[in-house]
């Protein structure tokens, strides 16, 4: 048969009859090189990039003979970017034909591609007839997680589905909370139909520990579909090894199917089980192991336990959120490999004192955040504050944010009252002090108060065992000159970070990740022109310069104030009104750059160069 061709544009048609929310339509016609015979249906389906249904018609002939040019009309309530999608088009209901096609950014623009035969796509066709019709699929789409793309997980489904007579269990390496929510989310509702009375969660560490019976383990053996398996950090002893070497030999044996075993868990901890138990480590090759990276593309995390059950004993997954947070913060690389190296330790001093090995240290991790402004040290104070709870170093975790304006008080005892209610909210907590070296700029003057805080300060610092971190943030060199004026000061604060300044691409990425959460969009051109703005401001930036804060009001009050005026002092076209209201244009961005340049000018001392004014 000579091609079958599909095209597609993004249209408005105000004679389609569309719910209120879907007023984004996108026009497919399929062309035949002569007319179809034996057609009582035909539909499209259009899924995204990462294989997320988008939208779906349907035709039906209204005589026995379909016409060679049939005309679809995909509604969604999102924007037909020009990102890839995926086109399937169904034959009397069954899936058929395939394509994958980018549409043109501008409307009433024909893009156009050959139908292939599903059948020479034996990945899209195991998903179209396997997985899109499940109701777990949608998980692989949740901003909650980083799972890899969709389709490197389809390609490796289909390839371990094709696996016959090969090892049935499954490994995920990689972050520790992604492949524990892969592992049960995707592969175990993958293998039981998303059933979970037929899934068990447990931990090899719970087998070697004791907790977890041989009997016990026996029993769900013989009852589930899948047995779940964190491979945590272990101690392993000639009876450890012993131990799970008889269970691999249990799991290799050629007739053992049922149930699958999905073992899951952090790279390194995965390659020492490997290192030391080579009966587990000959049933994994590349068809039935799983890698998952750690993308930043994604917000933080909030999981509930009770999704796991039945047989959840691990660590609730609230306890890796912080430290999820972290990483998934743009850039800071060097930040965050010093706080995780910050975090081994003082879990390693504490595992000391359990153990009655470090009877004479006490627990101080108070830190200095060294920085210029807008680099995150406000955010990460915040997660060092759940961090350490979640270590079970800190008995609350929150954080108390103030600074000199609200320390110093104006007469007598007023700042001492003001420091100890600070100090005595944060307990339990993080008390972090922005701008700290302002406590000092005083000088001379014996009317400023600002010493009254750091000699209050030093005090509580000088507690054993205190149950509240002190964090002091500012410019590097004026810290410096902070920790000069009290020789008490620096043998305080063991832990310093330093937070280095945004590169450009890091901007863009910032300033991509507010216009998304706020549900913007730019143009090509509007895009284009911020990152030549924020590169531009980025070459020429000097020590006041604002970083995130600086992006955050480039945004706030220069490119959405200038949308605002466009679309309020403009016509109002009684269509594409959520177009109007979401689409940031080149025009917007050229307003809010040329009210920044007229904002630098007018300043009068360079702090004032962090953003708009309002």
């Amino acid at each position: 048969m000579e091609n079958i061709i599909l095209r597609a544009m993004r249209t408005f048609d105000e004679s389609v009859c569309a719910p209120e929310y879907a007023r984004n339509q996108l026009a497919i016609e399929i062309i035949f090189p002569e007319p179809p015979v034996f057609i009582n249906e035909l539909a499209v389906r259009v899924y995204s990039e990462d294989y997320q249904l988008i939208g779906a018609d349907v035709y039906s002939p209204s005589s026995q003979k379909t016409p060679r040019k049939v005309r679809f009309i995909v509604l969604s309530d999102t924007f037909w970017d020009e990102n890839l999608y995926h086109i399937f088009v169904f034959q009397n209901g069954l899936p058929k034909w395939t394509v994958s096609l980018s549409p043109s950014p501008s409307y009433e623009v024909w893009k156009k591609e050959k139908l292939d035969e599903l059948e020479s796509h034996p990945d899209k066709k195991f998903f179209i007839e396997r997985l899109c019709p499940t109701d777990w699929w949608q998980n692989m789409y949740s901003e909650q997680f980083q799972f890899p793309s969709a389709e490197k997980v389809i390609g490796k489904l289909y390839s371990y589905s094709k696996a016959e007579g090969v090892c049935p269990h499954l490994l995920v390496t990689g972050n520790n909370l992604m492949t524990k929510a892969f592992s049960c989310f995707i592969l175990a509702a993958y293998l039981t139909g998303n059933d979970k009375s037929e899934q068990a969660v447990f931990s090899l560490g719970e087998l070697v520990s004791g907790n977890l019976k041989w009997s016990e383990l026996a029993e769900h053996i013989r009852q589930k579909q899948v047995i779940v398996m964190n491979v945590p950090q272990l101690e392993y002893s000639a009876s450890t090894v012993n131990l799970l070497s008889m269970l691999g030999d249990i799991l290799s044996k050629e007739d053992f199917s049922h149930p699958v075993f999905i073992f899951h868990g952090a790279e390194e901890h995965v390659n020492q089980l490997f290192q030391e138990c080579e009966a587990i480590t000959g049933m994994f090759a590349e068809y039935n192991t799983f890698r998952i990276s750690l993308s930043t593309e994604m917000p933080p995390i909030t999981l509930n336990d009770t999704e796991f059950q039945p047989a959840l004993r691990e660590t609730p997954f609230a306890e890796f959120s912080a430290e999820e947070e972290l990483q998934q913060m743009v850039g800071l690389k060097q930040l965050k490999e010093d706080i995780q190296e910050a975090r081994m330790m003082s879990l390693f001093l504490k595992e000391r004192r359990e153990l009655n090995l470090d009877l004479c240290g006490d627990s101080r991790y108070h830190m200095l955040f060294l920085g210029n402004p807008g680099t995150g040290k406000t955010t990460v104070a915040r997660l060092v504050g759940k961090m350490y709870h979640q270590m079970g170093l800190l008995s609350k975790g929150h954080t108390v944010e103030t600074c000199r304006t609200n320390l110093v008080g104006e007469y007598l005892g007023h700042t001492e009252k003001n420091t100890k209610e600070a100090i005595e909210e944060a307990r339990g907590g993080v008390l972090f002090i922005d701008e700290a070296y302002t406590l000092i700029e005083g000088g001379r003057d014996t009317k400023d108060y600002g010493k009254e805080v750091i000699n209050a300060l030093l005090t509580v610092l000088s507690e054993p065992n205190l149950d509240m971190i002190v964090i002091l943030a500012g410019y590097e060199d004026k810290m410096k000159k902070l920790l000069k004026s009290n020789p008490g000061l620096k043998d305080r604060f063991p832990l310093r970070f330093h937070f280095e300044d945004y590169t450009a691409d890091e901007l863009s990425e910032i300033a991509h990740r507010i216009l998304k959460s706020r549900n913007f969009v730019l143009t090509p051109e509007a895009n284009l022109r911020l990152n030549s703005l924020i590169e531009k401001e980025t070459r020429q930036r000097d020590e006041y310069f604002g970083n995130g804060r600086w992006v955050h009001n480039l945004i706030e009050h220069g490119l959405i104030k200038s949308m605002v005026r466009r679309v309020m002092s403009g016509p109002r076209p009684e269509t594409a009104q959520l177009q109007l209201f979401s689409t940031i244009e080149a025009c917007d961005v050229e307003e809010a750059e040329a009210k920044l340049l007229r904002t630098a000018d007018l300043k009068i001392t360079p702090p004032c160069r962090i953003g708009f004014r309002v």
